[in-house]
């Protein structure tokens, strides 16, 4: 942008100057009267800048390509960069689970919306299809994660906080599969049985009080 800026300047400039040598050309070497002298000038003027355009801007383009995908592209980009954030938060906190198989779940919730987030790239048209996972659900999960990883490194263990473990386990096995179901529902572009599937995970997640 600053680049096409500073090409339209030196254009301006350019022509300006052309213009000006011409009118003294006219008036002092070539003796033509002051008048005739600016007219011809100010045709001279005209001839450059037509033969010399100015290039459109680059925005237009951008704007083409927000209207073929149905966002924007700048917007795009910000969203995936947040929810892989997010993503890496998630897996990042497996290294302080002590259940394997618990760890890999999580893994597998990692994985499975990592898949979701690389559908965004090659197809952002998705992004607004799945808006629930990006609005509520990843946040909600990086919440049952981080809560998961806090009850199961308590100094005791309590029967409370086994029950309460044992339903997040029960949770992000849940969460698991609908990511995966998900990510495969974009793929398919089947929209109506994707808010089915997150309507149902938000009704598991009311239930268990997450």
């Amino acid at each position: 942008m600053a680049e096409q800026k500073l090409k339209n300047r030196v254009r301006s400039f350019v022509t300006i100057i052309g213009g000006v040598a011409f009118f003294i050309v006219l008036k002092t070497v070539l003796a033509y009267g002051t008048f005739l002298s600016m007219i011809l000038a100010l045709l001279v003027f005209i001839a450059l800048r037509i033969v010399w355009p100015k290039k459109k801007k680059e925005s237009s383009e951008k704007s083409e390509v927000a209207n073929d995908t149905g966002i924007n592209p700048r917007e795009a980009q910000r969203i995936i960069d947040e929810c892989a954030d997010k993503v890496r938060e998630i897996r990042a906190m497996t290294i302080r689970i002590r259940n394997n198989a618990v760890a890999e779940e999580v893994r597998g919730i990692a994985r499975a919306a990592m898949n979701i987030i690389d559908n965004f790239r090659k197809d952002p048209k998705d992004i607004k299809r799945a808006r629930q996972f990006i609005n509520y659900y990843l946040d909600a999960t990086v919440k049952i994660v981080t809560r998961y990883v806090e009850l199961s490194n308590s100094s005791s263990i309590t029967p409370e906080i086994e029950k309460s473990l044992k339903k997040v386990e029960d949770i992000m096995h849940t969460v698991r599969h609908t990511f995966e179901k998900q990510y495969e529902m974009l793929l398919q572009d089947d929209l109506l049985d994707l808010d089915t599937e997150v309507e149902v995970l938000k009704k598991t997640m009311k239930l268990e009080g997450m």
